[in-house]
């Protein structure tokens, strides 16, 4: 067997400042001045109360989506899906932030992330549709006029799950996508704990460019060798 890639490992120079953004969003969302359906502030307003870019808060609503607590709808805005208590009825691990997160566990949720991202692209590279294959395209391009060759962007963005998302949203498993959704939770909150995020956002783009070709060509046994070499890698 190959050895497999190794993961970029970005440090997180601002922990503080992305957790920070992530736990005031999340504090939005939980204060129940917020319901199913309605819809968040604008980026723009969301910038200026936290006092941070609004890339950064692009980041980290696409983080909240990404683990199903938010819905982006084109042309009308962010819209709070459920509340946490809802969100967390499952069988999910909770990760409390200080503990810690040891490289043994961040292995084990490599192996989990690249179990469900597979079924998933397997299931789907089947059924893709041309309409389907248009929308990942162009989500994949509205991701990269997001590059900013600065560090925040470089951090928040290596922990941009939105593509995987989108491809568990046109596959329609439901039950694929709740455990998709609870392991992307996972996912961002122990890469955060650990001070890095796995893979910069560069190297991000063209994984997911590639995997797009494979999945508009249905070639199957293509997706899930990209998926796999996407997720499945090692860390320092």
């Amino acid at each position: 067997m190959p050895n497999k890639n190794k993961f970029s490992m970005v440090p997180i120079k601002r922990t503080d400042v992305f957790q920070t953004i992530i736990q005031q969003l999340g504090n939005l969302l939980d204060s129940g001045n917020l319901q199913p359906g309605d819809r968040l502030p604008s980026e723009r307003e969301l910038s200026e109360s936290l006092s941070v870019s609004r890339t950064s808060i692009r980041q980290a609503l696409k983080v909240l989506e990404a683990s199903g607590r938010l819905e982006t709808r084109v042309g009308s805005g962010t819209y709070l899906t459920q509340p946490r208590a809802a969100h967390e009825g499952g069988a999910g691990i909770q990760l409390r932030p200080g503990n810690g997160v040891t490289k043994d566990f961040i292995r084990q949720l490599i192996v989990a992330r690249a179990g469900i991202e597979r079924a998933i692209f397997e299931e789907y590279s089947r059924k893709s549709t041309r309409s389907g294959i248009n929308q990942l395209r162009t989500l994949i391009e509205d991701n990269a006029r997001d590059f900013i060759d600065d560090e925040e962007n470089d951090e928040n963005g290596g922990l941009d799950l939105s593509f995987e998302s989108k491809v568990s949203e046109l596959n329609q498993n439901a039950i694929l996508s709740n455990l998709q959704q609870q392991i992307h939770q996972l996912w961002v909150s122990a890469w955060s704990e650990y001070g890095f995020v796995p893979e910069k956002k560069i190297l991000l783009h063209q994984e997911h460019l590639n995997i797009l070709e494979a999945l508009a060509a249905k070639n199957s046994g293509r997706v899930v060798d990209l998926i796999v070499q996407h997720v499945d890698k090692e860390i320092e």
